[in-house]
Formats: C-alpha cells, structure tokens, sequence
C-alpha cells in the first residue's frame, strides 16, 4: 500500500516530466539573439578608439606654396651668385631643385557617443607633422658679411600640431556588423614650426625661422566603417581630408590640406540594454 501511494505521484508527474526534456531548449538562441542585438552602431553606443595613418598623398596648400617660393629664391640666388658660400667657408653649391614636402603621418584617439540609431557625435584629439628636405640660410660668425647656406640639403620638420575637434557622424547601417560612416569634423589646431618663413627672401638682420604665437581651425571630412568583431571591440578604415587655416607672427591665413588613409581599433565602453 506505501509502494502505490508513493508509486502515484511519479506516475502522474512522469508525463511532464518527459515532454519537458523533449520541448528544445532556447536559451542559447535567445543569448545569441540578444548578442546579434549589441553589434553595430546605436543610439547608446560610446566607444573610444585610437588611430594611425599614412598621408595619400603630399600636403598642398597656400603654406606648402609659401615654403616652395623660399626653396625657389634660395635657389635662385645660389645659382647667380647672391649666396656666395656655405656654412664651412666653400662656394656654395644647391644639390636640388624640387624640394620634397610629404606628411609623416596622423595619430590619435577618439571618443563617440550616439545621439539616435544614425547620427554620433563626438571628440578627436590627434597630431601631424609635415617635413621637407631642404637648405635654407645662416648667418656665420666668421662670415658676418654673408648669407651662408646649409652645405647639403637636410630633412627638417616645417610643420606639427596638436588638434581638438568635434564631430558629428552619420551612421547609415546602424546594429549591424558593418558600419559604414560619414564625419564632420571642426575645431582648434595649435601648430608649431622651427623651419618656417615669412616671405621667399628672408629678411637676413631678423632671420628665426621658428614660428611664434601659432594658431590654426582645422575643418575635415572622414568617409569610413566600423567592422565590429564583437559587441565590444570593432575595426575602423578611414579616408580623411583636414583643411587647417593657420596664422602667426610671421603671417596671416595660410592653408594646409592634407589627406590620410587610416586605420584603428577601438572599445565599445557601453551597449544596448
């Protein structure tokens, strides 16, 4: 009699029991649904992310145009003779003609946040530099009387900043893998230079090349995408165009364009909830 009371629960339970071990499980699809959810770009997206790239091409502008007038005159004024000798007493010799001006590269880091499913904002810190092979003049103690130049052309840095932008972003495939983008970038440059010049003949009595008070807005516009690898980490590819309007003691609202190819890696530090 105590083996069939305890015998009818199990009997009556067993049913559920097995129909319940035979309903499939969907608790890994229901994770794997929630984590496809994550992916991609969103109105609670914050990331930070940090970059590198080469110049596509080499720098333009009214200040590469400026520092090219200066390489012509000096050229000009060794070959008819107005720059009589070099710095180590000898008759001086230009050994080029088409002075190279390239950018070293672009580096920074990022942080963006979303506004809605398609449009971020954010902020950019970043650097540039750009250097050229060149001569350029010296005063000479032992030669006080003349314009002496650098015996060989040398590679010397003519540019760098430091730049503070903000940006906005539109993001036209958000919560997806694949993240194509748009930015607008706009804000405050704070440029450098020992090898700058204020006109294409120096004046000799007052002849620093280093430039003072410096200031710049810098403008760009960067077309890319996001891979993300995973809701937290994603890739990024760049193509990116900054303008940098520049000014200082030496002179007034010269442009710099330069244009880079980038790459990055970056850290989702929020998702979806």
């Amino acid at each position: 009699m105590k083996r069939f009371v305890l015998l009818v629960p199990f009997i009556l339970g067993y049913p559920e029991l097995v129909m319940a071990e035979m309903v499939p499980r969907n608790d890994f699809s229901t994770y794997v649904e929630e984590t496809n959810s994550k992916l991609g770009f969103s109105k609670d997206y914050f990331s930070f992310s940090f970059f590198g790239g080469g110049s596509l091409g080499p720098p333009r502008g009214s200040f590469i145009d400026s520092e090219k007038d200066y390489d012509k005159t000096l050229l000009n004024r060794i070959q008819i003779g107005e720059v009589k000798r070099n710095i180590v007493g000898l008759p001086a010799i230009s050994t080029y003609d088409h002075p190279v001006y390239q950018s070293s590269g672009l580096y920074g880091i990022e942080l963006e946040s979303g506004w809605t499913d398609y449009i971020g904002y954010g902020f950019t810190f970043q650097g540039q530099a750009i250097h050229a092979v060149r001569q350029k003049v010296q005063k000479q103690i032992h030669f006080a009387l003349n314009e002496d130049v650098t015996t060989l052309p040398k590679d010397v840095q003519v540019y760098s900043d430091i730049s503070a932008l903000t940006f906005l972003s539109a993001h036209l495939l958000p919560r997806h893998k694949f993240d194509p983008y748009i930015k607008l970038k706009a804000g405050m440059s704070f440029p450098a230079s020992d090898n700058v010049h204020a006109n294409a003949r120096d004046d000799y009595l007052a002849r620093s090349s280093a430039m003072t008070n410096g200031r710049a807005f810098s403008w760009g516009v960067g077309i890319g995408a996001n891979y993300h690898i995973s809701p937290k980490y994603f890739y990024m590819l760049e193509f990116y165009k900054q303008s940098t309007r520049i000014y200082s003691d030496q002179f007034a609202g010269r442009i710099l364009n330069t244009f880079y190819l980038q790459f990055g890696v970056g850290v989702r530090l929020a998702l979806n909830d």
